[in-house]
C-alpha cells in the first residue's frame, strides 16, 4: 500500500473460533478470500499490471503492496493489502466504489464483520489522527474499533485496530455524538496496533469508547 508501512476478503467466513480474519492471513489465504491480486505498487510506488509484474517486475523491483478487486452485493470493492516480513498481514484498505451505512457493513464485509463483534471489541472515536493510510479526507472525528486480542501467528504484542473513514449522507461528521447506525463509511483499513500505544490512547482519553453500532 502506498502509505501502509506503519504498525499499523470470494465470499469465505472463517470458521474458526480464534482466528477471525486479516491479520491472522497471510497470501496464500487473502488470493484464495479475494481471488489473485490484480496489480503491484512497488516500493518506488510504481503500478504493475499482474503479468507484468511475474514477467518481469519482480526482477527490477520489490513489492510494496498488492491490489485486489472484488464484488459483494453487487458493490466493487478495492482492497490494498501490505505484508509484514514475517509474512503476516500488515495493514490492508477497502475501499467501496459506494459509501455504505454501518447497518449494511455485514451485507458486503461478513468476514470483518466477523471480527468486529468478537466480544473483545470495543468501539471508540477520536478527534485525534488515528490512522494515515486513508486516500480521503476524513471528517473530524475517527471512528475505531480496536480488538483486544493477538492476531494468530504474530511475533509480538499487537492488536487488530480497525479504522473507519466515516460520512453522514456526504457531509463530514464533526462530533461523536452523531455516529449512529445510519453513519456511512467511505473506507476502512485493518491494521496491527502495537498493544501499549492501544492502552495509552485508551487510558489517555484520545480514543473515547462509543456504542457499537455495527
Amino acid at each position: 500500500m502506498r502509505k501502509i508501512i506503519t504498525g499499523t476478503l470470494a465470499a469465505l467466513m472463517l470458521t474458526s473460533s480464534v482466528a477471525f480474519a486479516n491479520l491472522d492471513d497471510n497470501k496464500e489465504t487473502i488470493d484464495a478470500k479475494y481471488g489473485e491480486y490484480r496489480l503491484i505498487v512497488d516500493t518506488d510506488n510504481q503500478i504493475w499490471a499482474k503479468a507484468e509484474w511475474e514477467t518481469k517486475g519482480a526482477q527490477r523491483a520489490k513489492p510494496a503492496s498488492y491490489m485486489h478487486s472484488f464484488t459483494r452485493a453487487d458493490m466493487r470493492t478495492q482492497m490494498e493489502v501490505t505484508f509484514a516480513k514475517d509474512g503476516m498481514v500488515r495493514a490492508q484498505r477497502f475501499t467501496p466504489d459506494m459509501a455504505i451505512k454501518i447497518k449494511d457493513f455485514k451485507k458486503y464485509y461478513p468476514e470483518v464483520y466477523t471480527l468486529i463483534k468478537s466480544p473483545k471489541a470495543e468501539a471508540f472515536a477520536s478527534y485525534k489522527t488515528v490512522t494515515n493510510q486513508f486516500q480521503e479526507s476524513q471528517s473530524p472525528v475517527t471512528m475505531g474499533v480496536i480488538v483486544k486480542e493477538m492476531p494468530q501467528g504474530i511475533k509480538g504484542a499487537y492488536y487488530s485496530l480497525l479504522v473507519f473513514n466515516i460520512q453522514d449522507d456526504g457531509r463530514l461528521v464533526k462530533d461523536g455524538k452523531f455516529i449512529t447506525e445510519d453513519t456511512s463509511i467511505r473506507e476502512f483499513t485493518i491494521e496491527r496496533v502495537f498493544r501499549s500505544s492501544a492502552s495509552n490512547a485508551l487510558d489517555s482519553g484520545d480514543w473515547q469508547l462509543i456504542k457499537n453500532f455495527f
